[in-house]
Formats: structure tokens, C-alpha cells, sequence
């Protein structure tokens, strides 16, 4: 073997880890005067060392704090310093590997590369050789690591503009749906009321996202912005071309918000909430479970509060009779199983509706 006697030091940078002070390795050797000759040299040359003789030894090592390098003899008592390598690559991922062998056979250069090691070095090395390697080593950890540190803090900047812009469209698509209301003072706070209904049902319901729940019945009526003033005011009932524009809002609201939203469930509850049980609503003429959930409970809320809201061509319905019109429709407008949460919070909604109520009056 090579005299491995230390060699004079050049003159260099003291090595830094990437997380500040002098940089970690381990250093996995059996034979005693290689392991102590190559730990007093790193360390004259601006590492900190901790040294190994044995697997189970090295694994104890690993459990003391990350290292930038680890420089790992193949053949160990106690397993192979593939062991070593695999472990150290699954406890630190970003720890730069360096293999040493006496053998330069190809086999152990292959399974070597299988381990994902930075370099391979065979027995007997002169350590300032040595030294260069694990600098390198190094300096790939630190490079790795600012580099991560740059990608994440690029992440949360991309992430805070996106959620950024994102507020800016909810208050834009928020805007569109109170010139919408502004546009008919009869339906004044009808998005608001029927979110409030929808919101009971589906907190009864156990099995919908609220969030997107509570922003889809907030929106639901969007698309009426492109209806004429005329027609949303209109005293008398409406003619066949009339409801028929009135009737495009659905589709209208989705095209609206899909652009500005990006969130399908969202724009299919708003497109899709006057879709009917039966198959018999617009736009898709869906039936049954097709219609989404959130559209489903929707369309019970807006019944709801559609019935007992003054409109331009007739009075406030009653209470009852727009429990009893919903309560008829089971099956065929509405999902049965909506309306039976309906039953089920009916009190809760009867007292909402009171709340929304009080606060007209004031």
C-alpha cells in the first residue's frame, strides 16, 4: 500500500457546509492508519471529521446530524459500505457519496453507480487527491442545497402571486354577481340567502367541500349580467323568448367564470343548478347523479328563497308553501335525498330566513 503519511497542505478556502461551519464527513474505514491518516488530513484541511471502522458503527454516526460527505470503504465488517451508502443516501438524500475500493473491478463500479455515489476511488490514493474529491463533493452539497433553497423561495413568490391573483379574480367575479343584483332591486341579497340555505344542507350533508359550496352559491346567478334590465324587471310574467334568455344564465355564468376560476367544480355547480332530478332542466338536461352535488342542494336554496322573495310580477310566497313546493318536488325536480336534508334543518333555515328578514327591515 501507499504510504499514506500526510502530504503538505496547499494553501486553500476554508470548506463551509451549506447550512454554515465548517462541513460534515464521515469517513467509513476499517484499517486504522488509512481512516486516521485521511481524518487528520481533512481536518488540516477545513473539515470537520467523524470517523467509522464498522457498519453498525457508521449507522450509529449517521444518527448524530446530516453530512455534507461521506467518504466509505466497499468491504466492512459487519456488511458491505453499500449498506452505508444506501442508508446515508436514504437518511441525508443531499449528503454526497465517495466509494473507496481496493478493487477497480468493474462489477463493484457498476453496483456502486446503482447507489448513486458521487465518485469512486480506488485504493491507495494520495489524500490531497482525496481532499480534492470530497471539496468537490462538498461543494455539489452546497451548490444542491442554495439551489433548493433558490426553487422553494421561487415557489412561495410564484404561490404568493398566484394566491394574489386569485383574490383579485374572486373580486371581480364577486363584482360581476352584485351588479347582477343591482341590476333587479327585487333579488337585493338572493345570493346571499341562498348560499346561506345551501351552506345548512351541506354542513347536514357531511359529504361536500363547503369552501367551494359557499363560492358557487355566491356566484350561482353570475351569467344574468348579460340578461337585459328589461327583462330581469320585467313587471308581468315572461314570454317564451323572454325566459328564454333568462334561462341561458346558467351556461352564461359558467363560460363567465371558467376563465377566471380555476376550479371545475365550482363552475359545473354554477352551470349546472337548475339542472332537474328528472332531466328535465337546462342547460345539459342532466339527470339524477349527473347533476353535481353542490348544484343539487343550490337548487333546493334558490327554490327556496326564489318562492319567498318579492319579484317585479308577483308577491312573496309563504313560508309553507315553499316548504310544500319543494316538498313535491322529491323525485322529480329535486334529488330526494337533498330534500330530506332540507327536512332535516328546515328549522335552522326557518330561522335564517327570519335573520335575513330582520335585517331588510332595519
Amino acid at each position: 500500500m501507499r504510504d499514506l503519511r500526510p502530504l503538505p497542505v496547499q494553501p486553500r478556502e476554508r470548506v463551509v457546509a451549506g447550512t454554515g461551519g465548517a462541513a460534515r464527513v464521515l469517513v467509513v474505514e476499517d484499517e486504522r492508519a488509512i481512516r486516521e491518516a485521511l481524518a487528520r488530513y481533512l481536518e488540516r484541511s477545513g473539515f470537520e471529521v467523524r470517523t467509522a471502522a464498522t457498519v453498525p458503527a457508521a449507522l450509529s454516526a449517521l444518527r448524530g446530524g446530516p453530512f455534507q460527505a461521506a467518504v466509505v470503504d466497499l468491504l466492512l465488517p459487519g456488511g458491505s459500505g453499500l449498506d452505508v451508502l444506501a442508508e446515508v443516501r436514504e437518511t441525508y438524500p443531499e449528503t454526497r457519496l465517495i466509494l473507496m475500493s481496493g478493487n477497480a473491478d468493474v462489477d463493484a463500479a457498476a453496483a456502486a453507480v446503482g447507489h448513486g455515489i458521487d465518485a469512486l476511488v480506488t485504493k491507495p490514493f494520495d489524500l490531497l487527491e482525496m481532499a480534492g474529491e470530497v471539496s468537490d463533493a462538498v461543494s455539489r452539497y452546497r451548490d444542491r442545497i442554495e439551489g433548493k433553497r433558490e426553487r422553494e423561495l421561487l415557489e412561495a413568490r410564484l404561490r404568493q402571486r398566484d394566491t394574489e391573483s386569485k383574490l383579485w379574480v374572486l373580486r371581480a367575479a364577486h363584482a360581476l354577481a352584485h351588479a347582477v343584483e343591482a341590476k333587479d332591486p327585487y333579488t337585493a341579497g338572493h345570493a346571499r340567502r341562498v348560499t346561506g340555505y345551501a351552506m345548512r344542507m351541506g354542513e347536514a350533508s357531511g359529504r361536500i367541500d363547503l369552501e367551494r359550496l359557499r363560492l358557487a352559491g355566491n356566484l350561482h346567478d353570475v351569467g344574468k349580467i348579460g340578461v337585459p334590465d328589461a327583462v330581469l324587471n320585467k313587471a308581468a310574467r315572461l314570454d317564451s323568448a323572454e325566459l328564454e334568455l333568462v334561462r341561458q344564465h346558467a351556461e352564461a355564468g359558467s363560460r363567465i367564470l371558467a376563465p377566471l376560476i380555476d376550479d371545475p367544480q365550482v363552475v359545473g355547480a354554477v352551470r349546472s343548478h337548475h339542472e332537474r332530478w328528472d332531466g328535465g332542466g337546462y342547460p345539459d338536461r342532466l339527470r339524477g347523479a349527473e347533476i353535481p352535488l353542490a348544484a343539487r342542494i343550490l337548487a333546493v336554496a334558490d327554490t327556496l328563497d326564489a318562492m319567498t322573495s318579492a319579484r317585479a310580477y308577483r308577491v312573496a310566497q309563504p313560508w309553507e308553501a315553499a316548504v310544500e313546493e319543494i316538498r313535491r318536488g322529491a323525485g322529480t325536480q329535486f334529488d330526494p335525498d337533498v330534500v330530506a336534508l332540507f327536512e332535516r334543518v328546515l328549522p335552522e333555515l326557518e330561522a335564517l330566513a327570519r335573520d335575513y328578514e330582520g335585517a331588510q327591515v332595519r
